[in-house]
């Protein structure tokens, strides 16, 4: 009875010992953002599904990342679809000489992608070098649009230029339907970082138009921009098909925003609204840009 319970008790601990070191190694290879600079980078660079996990890490380590993230990238040739976003933001708010050197070094390259990871994070530090206008190769990118990844990219870095004269390329963009999805997703926070209300009309009839799938972003552009009609447009397009969808996540928004949680009963929605819609406002921390909130739980 003795040896049983020995046995028992070092098949408990060697069973603990192996749940552990799965659990350590499913925390290092899809949770961790990285335990060194240089493992940080590394997934940055080439976790082209989970890699968006180490952007605030290296950011947090400011100088001390870049060179390694020159290395993992070849110098920022391995530049590609997925991280280039990450990159981009990383280096932008890393807001010093050194990366600044690298941003504009990548936008005086030739390669299309690393000239736009250059413009993001230039435009973010607010050192881009260039006018934004008509011939700007932003806006000539975002018309021509030649790919995802460049157009994306170029949408992005007119946003963070918070300059009227992207709102006309953006505007047609969103008239575009139907359209990529994180291509009117990116237009709609960039509209909403300039601020202009001149945006207002044409983010209401993409919430409304049944060709439109970005509606989370269209509503908290339009939030951001203090139209609380975006509340009853949305609730217009709520319904179980959208679930399992990128576009379902407008039900998630309106709770954050509203602060109410009625799922995807549209008719619970407008019960409230209908009598809630007169004293309603918008709370003042979502008037502005949703990437510039604070995080609501």
């Amino acid at each position: 009875m003795k040896n049983r319970s020995k046995w028992f008790a070092l098949f408990a601990l060697l069973s603990g010992l192996i749940v552990s070191v799965g659990a350590w190694r499913f925390w290092s290879a899809f949770v961790s953002p990285g335990r060194t600079k240089e493992e940080t980078a590394r997934i940055l660079v080439h976790d082209l599904k989970l890699g968006g996990r180490a952007k605030e890490r290296a950011i947090g380590h400011g100088n001390d990342i870049l060179p390694s993230l020159q290395s993992e990238s070849s110098d920022f040739a391995d530049l590609n679809g997925r991280n280039s976003f990450w990159i981009a933001e990383v280096l932008g708010s890393i807001r010093t000489q050194q990366s600044r050197s690298i941003l504009t070094n990548l936008y005086s390259r030739t390669n299309r992608t690393a000239k736009l990871v250059g413009a993001v994070g230039l435009l973010q530090q607010g050192a881009y070098p260039d006018q934004i206008d008509s011939d700007s190769i932003l806006v000539q990118t975002v018309t021509a649009d030649p790919n995802q990844t460049e157009t994306q990219l170029a949408i992005i870095a007119l946003g963070k230029s918070k300059h009227t004269n992207a709102l006309p390329c953006l505007l047609d963009l969103l008239r575009r339907q139907p359209l990529d999805y994180w291509h009117h997703a990116h237009a709609c926070d960039a509209v909403a970082r300039i601020g202009s209300k001149e945006a207002i009309p044409v983010l209401i009839q993409c919430l409304k138009s049944e060709q439109f799938h970005a509606l989370p972003n269209a509503f908290r552009a339009l939030i951001a921009l203090g139209d609380k009609n975006a509340v009853r447009f949305a609730i217009d397009r709520i319904s179980p098909e959208i679930k399992s969808l990128n576009s379902g996540a407008i039900v998630t928004e309106l709770k954050k925003v509203t602060g109410k949680s009625f799922g995807y009963n549209r008719e619970a929605w407008q019960k409230w609204w209908n009598s809630a819609e007169p004293q309603w406002e918008i709370p003042k921390d979502f008037l502005v840009p949703w990437d510039e909130q604070k995080p609501v739980y």
